[in-house]
């Protein structure tokens, strides 16, 4: 008799965990439209003479460079715009603006010199199905375009080159006679915190510029920070709107190719695929090549920008030198001839306060409150100054100076067949409301709003 055994289960196979989801990919590369290599080449061509010459006008030795290209727009603008435009352009720009006739008339042959070039290019390489290669080549070129120029004005900022605080003459001038552009030099200035605040977060955009991985976010650090930019250009003309405006382009045309990848994760909440990150040398010896001139090109680029910052500021800047004779002056008494000229509102002649400012920088303000600005030269030597009137027409002042005290000031001399002397005042320049009310308060049980 067989005794049966009971067999014990087979064990169940293990179930099979579900398969993970792959990461998306990246989509394959396809063909470009027609409208979609127009406006590439457009665009390439419109941006690289634009940017044109960097990087070499960054580069020790090639200043000839830029001086020709300069003397070359000079010769050919003029020129359009009487012979194309009816416009006769006589003035040419220098570094303080980007608004000139001269610079429209150069972005308009930008613009044309790039739509004949497309057309050129769109025939001749009419078989091509997309330029993904010199799409990749001007990114790059742009990135560092606009990193360098993001660090020259962040730079300006942090270090206090660009704006400074209000000179002395600025304090005394009524608000209703500043320009807008003026009230925002002032407002600008008033606060390092601020340009601190603002330089750094264009350094940082400039530094993100420079690495393929965070290209992205320094674009977006970039378009924040310049469309804050470009809207106080316009808002209170200040005459750079062009400038800061291409900028602005530039960095919106670097977030182009991941518009759609930010759409889907900012807005849609999809996945995204992750953005190719190709080198553009497979030789090592090339790529370590490429990272050694990145480097030199970018440390040249740090040192000597900061170099040229720190000198502005010890020259003009916020460490600039201030004369013996520095201050706000009230005129106490002014004799012409041995006659004192009483203080009447309606004297356009006598004045009424003398400003001595840093940058050997001075102004009159006569009793009808209009101003002249002067080129001080002291001669402490010999106790003498002349003031050479910043408008033309005007015959220079050579005059001596004496002190009664630290604080009362003599001014004597010829002016034309006359003789002069003024006896000076020094004014509490930090009794001045904007000046004594400098700092930050954490409570403030009454606002001062003045």
């Amino acid at each position: 008799m067989h005794v049966l055994e009971a067999q014990p289960n087979p064990p169940l196979p293990p179930t099979p965990a579900p398969a993970a989801e792959p990461p998306p990919r990246a989509p394959a590369a396809r063909a470009w439209g027609l409208g979609r290599r127009i406006a590439f080449r457009w665009t390439f061509v419109y941006l690289v003479l634009y940017g044109f010459p960097f990087p070499l006008d960054l580069v020790p030795g090639f200043g000839w460079l830029h001086d020709s290209l300069a003397a070359f727009w000079e010769t050919v603008i003029p020129w359009v715009g009487t012979h194309a435009l009816g416009l006769d352009i006589v003035d040419f720009p220098f570094g303080g603006t980007s608004d000139t006739t001269f610079d429209y008339v150069k972005l308009l042959l930008f613009a044309v010199v790039a739509v004949a070039v497309t057309l050129v290019w769109s025939v001749a390489d009419r078989c091509r199905g997309e330029d993904s290669r010199l799409h990749e080549g001007l990114r790059v070129y742009l990135r560092y375009m606009l990193a360098t120029a993001m660090l020259s004005y962040g730079l300006a900022k942090v270090l206090m080159t660009q704006f400074r605080f209000p000179e002395l003459r600025e304090l005394l001038r009524p608000l209703g006679d500043a320009s807008p552009m003026g009230l925002m030099w002032d407002f600008m200035g008033y606060s390092p915190g601020y340009n601190l605040f603002t330089g750094g977060a264009e350094v940082l955009g400039a530094v993100l510029l420079c690495f393929r991985r965070t290209t992205t976010l320094g674009a977006l650090v970039v378009v924040g920070v310049m469309s804050n930019v470009v809207m106080l250009n316009f808002a209170y003309d200040v005459s750079v709107k062009m400038g800061s405006s291409h900028l602005l382009l530039v960095a919106v045309v670097l977030l182009l190719p991941d518009a759609r990848r930010l759409i889907d994760f900012l807005v849609l909440n999809r996945p995204t695929a992750p953005a190719p990150l190709r080198t553009p040398f497979a030789l090592p010896w090339m790529e370590w090549g490429r990272r050694a001139v990145k480097v030199l090109f970018l440390g040249w680029c740090a040192v000597s920008m900061t170099a040229e910052k720190l000198e502005d500021r010890r020259l003009w800047g916020e460490d600039a030198p201030r004369s013996e004779l520095y201050g706000i002056y009230t005129v106490e008494s002014f004799t012409w001839d041995g006659q004192e000229v009483p203080p009447l509102a309606t004297d356009a002649t006598r004045w009424k306060r003398v400003v001595f400012e840093a940058l050997s920088h001075g102004a009159i303000q006569r009793m009808d409150d209009s101003w002249m600005r002067y080129r001080v030269t002291l001669r402490p030597e010999e106790q003498g100054l002349t003031l050479a009137a910043m408008e033309n027409g005007h015959v220079p002042m050579i005059l001596s100076y004496s002190r009664l005290d630290a604080d009362t000031l003599i001014l004597e001399g010829i002016f034309g067949d006359r003789s002069l002397r003024v006896l000076l005042a020094r004014q509490d320049a930090s009794k001045l409301e904007l000046v004594k009310s400098r700092g930050f308060r954490w409570v403030s049980e009454t606002p001062r709003n003045k």
